[in-house]
């Protein structure tokens, strides 16, 4: 079996996905290239139309949200999307919860909004198909930014590690993918015993801005909003966005 690819990457622009077959003719449109008389009006023929092609057509939406959160499993991805949206993905206290990714809506000042992907958690080796990796970070590669989302309060990787496991994963896979990154949201800091981690996060990625939150308790939840400006993704102009702030 043969299989074509096709990029539609405008509003109106088509593709011929199969050919039509050629219409038939009725009765009428052959009586009528008789001669006038009795035999035009018993005229019974007609002409069949061909066969168009047949074909399975598998779609897939490139782009599905304009920002994706990407984490390891656990980091809180769903409750932030959660807390920030009217989105209502499954939260569970266990490894892969999300299995698809879910979209919600996170609005700004001046009526503009962005959607915000929470991605099924990654593994490390995920780039080599551990853990579905392929899949998730196919979904990854359907979003316009991206959000790094780390567990601060885990033992078994520690935000700085966390962040160079996802940034080694985004990479391997696909390097166009780090230059997405735009931000770090370092959650769970409700379980943390001071800033000091946070201080350390922010020292090993000083070229990525960071919000920390508490997703669970929605805990400075609107710092989120800071980490990606509507502007530079919806190519709003300079002078419409001149009177919003996005600073909490």
């Amino acid at each position: 079996k043969q299989w074509y690819q096709r990029r539609v990457r405008g509003e109106g622009q088509e593709f011929r996905a199969a050919k039509g077959g050629r219409g038939g003719k009725g009765n009428s449109a052959i009586a009528l290239s008789l001669p006038p008389g009795p035999e035009r009006g018993k005229c019974k023929e007609r002409e069949p139309g061909e066969e168009g092609e047949v074909r399975d057509i598998y779609l897939e939406m490139k782009i599905i949200a304009d920002i994706g959160l990407v984490g390891l499993p656990n980091a809180g991805k769903s409750s932030i999307l959660n807390a920030i949206s009217h989105a209502r993905p499954k939260v569970a206290a266990y490894p892969f919860t999300t299995m698809r990714p879910h979209v919600g809506v996170v609005h700004y000042p001046g009526h503009y909004q962005l959607t915000m992907a929470d991605i099924p958690g990654l593994v490390e080796g995920s780039s080599l198909g551990r853990g579905l990796g392929h899949s998730f970070l196919k979904h990854i590669e359907r979003c316009q930014s991206l959000l790094y989302v780390v567990d601060m309060a885990c033992e078994d990787h520690p935000a700085v590690e966390t962040i160079s496991i996802l940034h080694k994963e985004l990479e391997a896979f696909n390097p166009d993918l780090v230059d997405r990154i735009v931000g770090i949201i370092a959650n769970k800091i409700d379980l943390l015993p001071g800033p000091q981690a946070v201080i350390d996060l922010a020292r090993a990625f000083p070229k990525l801005s960071i919000a920390p939150v508490s997703a669970l308790h929605s805990r400075n939840i609107s710092a989120v909003r800071t980490l990606v400006e509507p502007y530079k993704i919806l190519n709003i102009p300079d002078d419409a966005a001149s009177g919003n702030s996005f600073v909490s």
